[in-house]
C-alpha cells in the first residue's frame, strides 16, 4: 500500500495510519536572544497559518512546534516506519531542517499572526521562546526543551513544495515512545539554520493552512506468545535436522 509520493508504504499485514497536528504554532527570538525593541518573549502564532523556522535577514529567529495525537492507534502496536511531511511556501535557500522530539508540555493558544511571520502578542495558553505556556510556565531552556540529537533531518529547498522527513530510526523511537507511554507524547519541535546564517527563514502551511502537516504512521500487531512458540520450535527442527545431514554427510 502507497500513499503519497512514498510517503507510507505498507507490507501485507501492517496498517497505515494518517494523522494532522492536533496542535501547531511559530516561537520567535533574535539571533543573540538579547534585548531587542521587539519582547519576543511575548510573541507566538499559534492560529495563523503558517509556520516558520530559520532566520530572517534582521536577525530573527523561528522554530515551528508540531504534536500529533496518536490515541486511534491500538495499544501494542510496533512502529514499522514513521514519516512527516510539511508544504513550503516561501523560501530563499537550502538548508537541512532538524527534527527535534520535544520534553515538556507546551500550548497552543488564540495568538494569530496571519502570513507575515512576525507573529502576534501572545496570550492565555500560547507558547512562547520564554514560555510554554504563556505568563504560567516557562522552558527549562529558552527556546524549547527537547533532545539535543536530532530525530530526523531533510535537506529543504525552493518554494512551493511539498518536503518529507522520511522514516527513520529516530522517527521511528519517538512514535513508539509515544505509543507506549502517550503522556510523554510532546510533539516535535523543527530548527533550520540558525543563529548566524541569516535570510534563511522558510515558510510552511500550518493546521489553519491550505496543506495541513502531516504524519503517516506504519504499525504491525505483536506477534502472539503461540505464534512466538510455533517460530522458535520450527527453528528447533530446521536446525536439527541441519545436524542430522552433516553427521549423514
Amino acid at each position: 500500500m502507497l500513499l503519497g509520493s512514498g510517503a507510507a508504504q505498507a507490507l501485507p499485514g501492517e496498517v497505515v495510519h494518517q494523522f494532522q497536528p492536533v496542535a501547531d504554532t511559530t516561537i520567535f527570538a533574535n539571533a543573540t536572544d538579547a534585548p531587542s525593541v521587539v519582547d519576543w518573549d511575548s510573541v507566538s502564532d499559534s492560529q495563523g497559518g503558517s509556520l516558520w523556522l530559520g532566520t530572517t535577514a534582521g536577525g530573527f529567529v523561528r522554530r515551528a512546534l508540531l504534536r500529533f495525537d496518536l490515541g486511534s492507534i491500538p495499544a501494542g502496536q510496533v512502529v514499522v516506519s514513521a514519516s512527516l511531511r510539511l508544504f513550503e511556501t516561501r523560501s530563499v535557500d537550502d538548508h537541512a531542517v532538524r527534527v527535534h522530539r520535544l520534553l515538556s508540555p507546551w500550548g497552543e493558544g488564540p495568538s494569530n499572526g496571519g502570513s507575515l511571520g512576525s507573529g502576534a502578542p501572545a496570550q492565555a495558553g500560547d507558547t512562547t521562546w520564554r514560555w510554554s505556556s504563556f505568563g504560567v510556565t516557562e522552558w527549562a531552556r529558552r527556546g524549547g526543551d527537547f533532545v539535543a540529537q536530532s530525530s530526523a533531518a531533510t535537506l529543504v529547498g525552493p518554494a512551493p513544495a511539498a518536503y518529507t522527513w522520511t522514516s527513520t530510526p529516530g522517527l521511528v523511537a519517538d512514535v513508539q515512545g509515544w505509543l507506549d507511554r502517550p503522556a510523554s507524547n510532546f510533539g516535535w519541535i523543527l530548527i533550520g539554520a540558525e543563529p548566524a546564517d541569516t535570510r534563511t527563514a522558510k515558510r510552511f502551511d500550518s493546521l489553519q493552512g491550505s496543506v495541513a502537516p502531516q504524519l503517516w504512521v506504519v504499525t504491525s500487531p505483536v506477534p502472539e506468545a503461540s505464534t512466538l512458540a510455533m517460530l522458535s520450535a520450527g527453528l528447533l527442527v530446521l536446525l536439527a535436522l541441519q545436524r542430522g545431514r552433516r553427521h549423514t554427510a
